[in-house]
């Protein structure tokens, strides 16, 4: 295997310095903790309290979502007349969970609801017509919608020739032409004045849930908000904003009074209900709910999160770890098949006439599909390239792709289509989409693809330095800054995510205190202080350090992590909660040695 990738440091270029004395001043807090705040376009205390206080009463007013007063009016009508209806969702977090949630609402009201979740390998991606002919042979005549259905010209076309009307609660970007639904809500569609856009189709749906309520003068929302932040947090939307409040109180309500699915995931991961953070979500918690819908039948996963006992759910988590448990075993094979195959080929075809290709490209028919966007993002990490891994589905040649930063993948395969006419078809966004390709035309495909995105590359205004890996860091810090005062009030920055980033520090010329030590040939600790000066130790400034992604390290600096070696390092300032206790460390994210 090749070896690791240097990677570049970026230091953020350094706020206004007024404003970051305000602002520290202000609100008292260090000018460094104050310089990433204004950064991030928090100026005032105004705009701190925002940021740092999260209350149910900051949540906009559902009805400034176009399309609400119809929608709401629709669903009030059902549960009036107790009219049964049809839950329709995506089969990912963020789809499960916003069923989960309307589901659960419906049933605290009486309100009789069927659920159908499209399975990944038979119906594909969004409305299907065997979910509305379901709706149609049960005699259902609504159906909602959540996490899919803004781009469902056709489907909705065909639930209103039965008679269905259609519900979309959809946050992905709307198309020109709309389908004609009884009602959309997109806080991204035209003339929408909903003041926040970045909502995942949960939130959506939550927001519709609030209508109703308001409408029936209710507050059965309340409980549901758990959901939301799971979804929210899962899906990597912007942890901005209303965003910010639905993932705080939702991650509230878990700790205090966790349903049966959640305490059960919790207790069967290791967890403990004491703190809970958005990468929980998207390393632990998120993966056991999709392992179900991407191997099988993600109802599975409804069923599971809307368990009524712990009995219930510890049975259906069995069968969500052991789904995880077979998931992470298909990606781990196919993952070393695809380093293998892209290595070979790479040996293959590179000679001194030849330029190496920008992309990765990798076709094997035998690879499993539920597991594809999975292998296209570890490529991303470990090769820092464009990457599509494809295998053979019903006679295409079908997969995911996932993108390096600044690299537009969506553009580059929407001009591949364009220019050599192997796309069958083709969606997605910026930085992730999927494709399906004719199977004698993969080739085709790779070599046009991998011109296009050479020239994006070339032609981009840092050219092939967007092939190098960038670590950004928000404050070039001492390390003697980092003290208790310091680590409460970056905890406070929490929920991370997309939009607010854990902040990432550097220090300088730290010694290494002890001798690493690494485990299972990933995870290196060790221990580092503030080097001495003038002949005085620091040793009240020493921190455990922990290293998930050691074997990342380049060569040399493997080498040389060594007891009293002095190393430069990048990382971020985490809370380690382990059987009650609570202690400061750094999470290395790359190291130098000097």
């Amino acid at each position: 295997m090749s070896s690791a990738i240097k990677k570049k440091w970026t230091i953020s270029s350094a706020a206004d310095e007024e404003k970051v004395k305000n602002l520290s001043e202000e609100i008292n807090v260090p000018a460094s903790l104050a310089g990433i705040l204004v950064t991030r376009n928090i100026f005032s205390r105004a705009d701190a309290k925002k940021f740092f206080v999260h209350d149910l009463s900051n949540l906009y007013d559902p009805f400034l979502m176009k399309g609400m007063e119809k929608a709401s009016e629709r669903i009030v009508e059902v549960v009036k007349n107790k009219e049964k209806i049809l839950i329709f969702g995506d089969y990912d977090v963020d789809g499960t969970s916003g069923v989960s949630m309307f589901h659960m609402f419906l049933r605290e009201l009486g309100v009789p609801n069927e659920v159908f979740i499209p399975d990944r390998f038979t119906d594909g991606y969004g409305l299907s017509n065997t979910g509305i002919d379901v709706a149609n042979s049960l005699g259902i005549k609504l159906i909602v919608a959540i996490d899919c259905g803004i781009t469902a010209v056709d489907k909705v076309d065909y639930a209103n020739s039965l008679g269905i009307d259609m519900i979309i609660c959809d946050h992905h970007q709307p198309p020109e032409i709309l389908p004609d639904a009884y009602a959309i809500l997109d806080a991204l569609q035209k003339d929408c004045n909903y003041p926040f856009k970045s909502l995942c189709g949960t939130g959506v749906a939550f927001k519709l849930i609030q209508a109703v309520c308001k409408k029936l003068d209710i507050d059965e929302w309340h409980n549901l908000i758990d959901f939301v932040a799971v979804a929210t947090a899962a899906d990597m939307v912007p942890v901005l904003d209303e965003n910010r409040t639905l993932i705080s109180c939702g991650f509230r309500q878990i700790l205090s009074n966790p349903r049966p699915s959640f305490a059960t995931i919790f207790k069967n991961s290791s967890l403990k209900l004491e703190h809970i953070t958005t990468s929980n979500v998207v390393f632990t918690i998120g993966p056991r709910i999709n392992a179900v819908g991407r191997l099988g039948d993600a109802t599975r996963a409804v069923k599971f999160l809307t368990s009524k006992s712990i009995l219930e759910a510890e049975e259906l988590m069995s069968v969500l770890e052991m789904e995880n448990s077979n998931r992470k075993k298909i990606d781990s094979e196919i993952y070393l098949q695809a380093q293998n195959s892209y290595e070979t080929y790479k040996t293959g075809v590179v000679n001194a006439d030849e330029k190496e290709d920008v992309a990765i490209v990798l076709h094997n028919p035998e690879w499993h599909p539920g597991v594809l966007g999975i292998i296209a993002s570890r490529m991303v990490e470990k090769y820092y390239r464009p990457s599509i891994i494809l295998t053979t589905f019903n006679g295409y040649a079908k997969g995911s792709a996932r993108s390096i930063n600044n690299f537009n993948i969506y553009e580059a395969i929407k001009r591949t289509s364009e220019e050599c006419g192997a796309v069958v078809q083709f969606g997605g966004h910026y930085h992730a989409a999927g494709v399906e390709i004719e199977i004698e035309k993969v080739e085709e495909f790779r070599s046009t693809f991998n011109r296009i995105a050479s020239s994006i590359i070339d032609n981009s205004v840092n050219g092939k330095e967007l092939l190098v890996p960038e670590i950004k860091v928000d404050a070039e810090i001492d390390v003697t800054d980092v003290n208790q005062r310091f680590v409460k009030i970056l905890s406070h920055f929490e929920p991370f995510g997309p939009g607010n980033m854990t902040p990432i520090f550097l220090t300088r010329n730290l010694q290494i205190v002890g001798e690493p030590k690494t485990y299972n040939g990933s995870t290196t600790v060790f221990k580092v202080r503030k080097n001495s000066q003038n002949g005085s130790r620091f040793d009240n400034y020493m921190f455990d350090c922990v290293y998930y992604q050691s074997p990342d390290l380049d060569t040399d600096s493997r080498n040389n992590l060594k007891t009293g070696n002095n190393i430069d390092i990048i990382y971020s300032v985490e809370e380690n909660h382990w059987n009650g206790n609570t202690k400061t460390q750094f999470r290395i994210r790359d190291i130098r040695i000097n």
